[in-house]
């Protein structure tokens, strides 16, 4: 269901229904319009109503999750960007008086957001951009707690080939290696995405702010070097299996 923040006067309204006029948000205030699993009704408010582009609007729209890379492009007023997270990916419009989320799976970083919202305005308290980075934040921290679950099954199989080598755990180490690989892509495309963000490509973004997602960007970049260092280990583990499982197969 569509859930609707509206930050005026130092506080935080929830309607239950979208007004075109909010979408300039005179006077300071802002908006943020969520659209977890959107219908095709949902696509029109982003074509429609916030007039988006049809382009990012088809990319907010794709099915299944996961099917774009993490990615960040400006058009007249706003910008687009995709990102990954631990339980779902999560595109969002940005302008300077609203931020609209899309997300076909349920997210933590953004359940946690609307429930702090609920509690009061401190997370839209500093506009637009800054709830963006939250949720951003949030997201690479769930990007962190999946490289560490795949630290602990590497660690695992490394000492299971010693075990048990057969051909099954073979092919276990490969689905693993082929996971870290595209972990290890989806992590370096969103360094990239965060690195633009960081050097303030977009006027809209504040000195502050680029601090702010320079700090993302460093968390980032320690965890391509983790899953670098991760397929390294599987390469190696997948030269030892093989040896093993070789000797015992004869």
């Amino acid at each position: 269901m569509i859930s609707i923040f509206l930050h005026r006067d130092g506080r935080v309204e929830t309607p239950t229904s979208l007004e075109r006029s909010w979408i300039s948000a005179p006077h300071g205030a802002f908006l943020w319009v969520d659209l977890p699993s959107p219908s095709i009704p949902d696509a029109l408010i982003l074509s429609d109503t916030f007039a988006f582009h049809k382009l990012a609007v088809e990319d907010a729209m794709a099915a299944p999750p996961g099917g774009h890379l993490p990615k960040l492009e400006a058009y007249d007023g706003y910008f687009f960007a995709i990102f990954h997270g631990a339980d779902s990916d999560v595109s969002a419009f940005v302008g300077p008086h609203h931020l609209v989320t899309v997300h076909r799976r349920e997210s933590k970083p953004i359940t946690d957001l609307t429930d702090s919202l609920r509690h009061g305005p401190v997370a839209m308290s500093e506009g637009p951009i800054a709830l963006f980075h939250r949720l951003v934040d949030g997201l690479v921290d769930g990007c962190r707690r999946r490289g560490e679950a795949l630290i602990e099954r590497v660690d695992k199989l490394e000492h299971e080939v010693f075990e048990k080598a057969s051909p099954a755990l073979l092919k276990l180490v490969l689905s693993v290696q082929r996971e870290v690989v595209a972990f290890q892509q989806t992590i370096t495309a969103q360094a990239q995405v965060v690195e633009r963000l960081s050097r303030r490509e977009f006027v809209d973004i504040s000195t502050e702010m680029s601090f702010r997602f320079r700090d993302v960007h460093d968390h980032l970049v320690r965890l391509t070097f983790d899953a670098a260092a991760l397929e390294g280990r599987l390469s190696g583990l997948l030269t030892v299996a093989a040896g093993f499982a070789g000797r015992r197969w004869i």
